[in-house]
């Protein structure tokens, strides 16, 4: 089938496609017999304004296909499918409406969705990780790995992860309904206090002692806000997945979240410093919305924060953060503390540039700074955003 340039799909008319939008926006060609096959294959990829509009382009598709004597075998079977799933989810958010259980929840998707090994995993601020049902942590896969992760948030705070066949929500109509009917039921369990067993029950508390904090920040977020609007959300909860992961994967614990910024805590300053490249390397490769250039600074501080009931506080956190500061968009910086404290760095692809002594906001002593440097990391930088580079060695 040869591909329609720019003039060519101007010239045909709007009967000459399936789907028109109520913007105008043409989709799915049927203007001959190979367009036809290629919008027969690729209908269920459309995201269509509502239902009526999708059964618009269903019939206009089928007449299409009756024309140049196409019997569409596969597209009927796919479409009674898709019905009938659809059918399944409108059940499950009335059921779970009905009486949405915890432990319900995990069984009824994986039948709706016909995926055995499908897990729900509930948000533990205690432990500052994913919890399943019997309360242990679990470590997500990466982006791009499988199975795939969507996780759901409340307020921006994280609530629930979804482990799944990367397959079972492709479609994005069946995702909707799907994921409205878990937010129902986590929203309407937490008002109970009746999350899950693990997160009821505070079921691991967060480290002390000597620990490797890391915190992130979006270079340029209030421009980005500013360009993408209300966009700006889904761009944001694009890089949370992407950190998220790659804490988990390093055996991390997230601890907060507020806007742009990230902040989590390990027990080994290496995993830490994994972890950070993992992010950068997976946001570069990420494409943007609008060919935007999204980049994350990293900072990373290794200390003995003082654990309290809202959360980490002291000297340490207050390093980490200025840290983090001081880079910018797709660096990582470490401290010269978390620096000391990595072990066999070459082993883990790991290396470190040192940029010197640099006095920071708020720290009565200049701080060591060093520049992560590992393969599919950007290797080249200005000098610290500090208030400048200390003579004393």
């Amino acid at each position: 089938m040869a591909k329609l340039d720019t003039r060519e799909r101007g010239r045909l008319p709007n009967s000459a496609f399936a789907y028109v939008d109520s913007r105008g926006k043409r989709r799915l060609p049927i203007h001959d017999e190979s367009h036809v096959r290629n919008a027969l294959a690729r209908f269920n990829q459309v995201k269509f304004e509502d239902d009526a509009a999708r059964e618009r382009a269903r019939n206009r598709l089928l007449k299409a296909a009756k024309k140049y004597g196409i019997v569409p075998i596969g597209f009927m079977t796919g479409q009674i499918e898709t019905e009938r799933t659809h059918a399944a989810a409108g059940r499950l958010v009335i059921e779970l409406g009905r009486a949405g259980a915890p432990g319900e929840l995990e069984e009824r998707l994986r039948s709706v969705l016909r995926d055995p090994t499908l897990q729900v995993l509930h948000w533990s601020a205690a432990s500052g990780a994913y919890l399943d049902a019997y309360g242990k942590p679990v470590r997500l896969p990466a982006e791009g790995e499988s199975p795939a992760v969507t996780y759901l948030e409340h307020h921006g705070r994280p609530t629930t992860a979804i482990v799944h066949d990367p397959a079972v929500l492709d479609d994005p109509k069946l995702a909707e309904s799907v994921l409205a009917a878990v937010r129902f039921v986590v929203r309407h369990d937490r008002a109970y206090g009746e999350v899950a067993k693990a997160t009821a029950a505070d079921a691991a508390a967060l480290p002390t002692g000597f620990l490797t904090l890391l915190m992130t920040d979006i270079e340029g977020s209030t421009a980005l806000l500013r360009r993408m609007g209300d966009g700006y959300r889904d761009l944001l909860n694009d890089v949370r997945v992407v950190l998220r992961a790659a804490v988990s994967r390093a055996g991390g614990r997230e601890i907060d979240v507020r806007a742009d910024e990230f902040f989590a805590v390990f027990e080994r300053a290496i995993d830490a410093v994994v972890a950070a490249a993992t992010m950068q390397r997976e946001l570069h490769r990420r494409p943007w919305p609008h060919d935007l250039d999204v980049r994350v600074r990293i900072g990373i501080h290794s200390g003995r924060p003082t654990l309290t009931d809202v959360g980490y506080i002291g000297l340490a956190v207050h390093t980490a953060a200025r840290v983090c500061a001081a880079g910018h968009g797709g660096q990582i910086l470490v401290s010269g503390a978390t620096r000391a404290a990595v072990e066999r760095p070459v082993a883990a692809g790991i290396r470190f540039r040192d940029l010197g002594r640099h006095r920071l906001d708020g720290l009565a002593e200049p701080e060591a700074l060093f520049q992560v440097k590992a393969k599919g990391l950007r290797a080249r930088f200005p000098p610290p955003r500090t208030r400048g580079r200390s003579r004393k060695n």
